[in-house]
């Protein structure tokens, strides 16, 4: 028996399926929205999930129709000459939340980011600070939830995988922010966090910072890394100003794998002084004992 309709934003993407993959085992209806339909088929394997293509610059409130829950994991970490962090943060979740009150729904759950502030220099904060104040204004009178967590490690995130193949085939790194802090947070353990928020009325109108066990700079993940898999790499870790200049050579090439404005969110640690995850888990997996166990690239 269904006893919740759940609507997922963002639900095609590397958290989004995971957390698809926790939430069929409950109880739920669940509609995954997303952009382009053709790029995933949930509804093969679950026969309780919907799948809807929307556009965000047209009404799809209708389709919003008997939902109870919404859970927005849309987010951008480069903009492009089409797509800015504006129109993918707040104006999106100003359209959502309309929506969500034109249809009654009375539960939001909003996946935020570690260091999102009004002074940060790096716009993809200042827009993730942004779009939580507008979460809190429009819609204060029902039961929001935000979760900020520091990056996010699994089988399919582009993170750790991305420097999984550098040191696979590259001898010699040049590695920028070398000093910059993290606390990784295992895909399934943000998933389970999210999942047991859903319905937890002690979660409504909070923020949470999510961490994973450990507190790691960034040349510690890199040569983490570099061990588990048994490779020897040389790394490189470049100064500011040496970091600001490479990634602006990185720029020009037409694949964005960094940009300068990630560099400033990297200058603010994105770790947190309480690890409001142990008030979901008692215990998190570590990246090393991820590293030491997966295989595939």
């Amino acid at each position: 028996m269904v006893t919740k309709v759940i609507s997922i934003f963002g639900g095609a993407g590397f958290i989004g399926t995971e957390l698809v993959k926790e939430l069929v085992k409950k109880p739920f209806e669940i509609r995954i929205f997303t952009r382009k339909k053709n790029k995933i088929n949930y509804s093969k394997f679950y026969p309780r999930v919907k799948v809807i293509e929307y556009s965000p610059k047209k009404d799809f409130s209708d389709d919003l129709e008997g939902s109870n829950i919404i859970i927005n994991l849309v987010g951008i970490l480069h903009e492009s000459r089409n797509l800015k962090f504006s129109m993918a943060h707040e104006n999106f979740v100003s359209s959502l939340i309309k929506y969500a009150l034109k249809k009654n729904i009375k539960r939001l759950i909003h996946l935020s980011a570690i260091g999102a502030n009004k002074t940060s220099e790096s716009k993809y904060l200042n827009s993730k600070y942004k779009t939580e104040i507008l979460i809190k204004k429009d819609f204060k009178s029902f039961n929001w939830t935000i979760f900020r967590p520091s990056i996010v490690f699994g089988p399919q995130d582009k993170f750790i995988n991305l420097f999984k193949k550098m040191i696979k085939f590259l001898p010699i790194i040049f590695l920028v922010s070398p000093k910059a802090e993290f606390q990784p947070i295992y895909v399934e353990d943000l998933v389970d966090i999210i999942t047991k928020s859903i319905e937890n009325n002690k979660t409504y109108k909070k923020v949470f910072n999510l961490g994973g066990p450990k507190k790691l700079t960034f040349l510690e993940i890199i040569k983490l890394i570099s061990i588990c898999d048994k490779k020897k790499n040389i790394v490189i870790g470049l100064n500011k100003t040496m970091s600001y200049l490479f990634v602006s050579l990185l720029q020009l090439s037409p694949v964005k794998l960094i940009t300068t404005d990630n560099l400033k969110s990297m200058e603010i640690s994105n770790t947190v002084k309480v690890n409001h995850s142990y008030h979901f888990k008692s215990s998190l997996k570590e990246l090393t004992t991820y590293l030491n166990n997966y295989k595939k690239l």
